[in-house]
């Protein structure tokens, strides 16, 4: 925290911004909770422990 209070004329500029922006793909990457099949993993995960279906 007194880290981030350090920063207190932290600011990032169009082209950065714009760069965070490119990452958003629209769709959440490691849980999707409109996708049926993951909220049924995760629902089941102690009878098939896996952590992410990586797809």
């Amino acid at each position: 925290m007194e880290e981030n209070r350090a920063l207190e004329h932290f600011a990032l500029n169009e082209a950065e911004m714009q760069r965070i922006a490119a990452l958003d793909l629209g769709h959440p990457q490691m849980l999707d909770p409109l996708k049926p099949s993951e909220v049924e993993r995760i629902y089941n995960y102690l009878e098939n422990p896996v952590l992410t279906t990586l797809q």
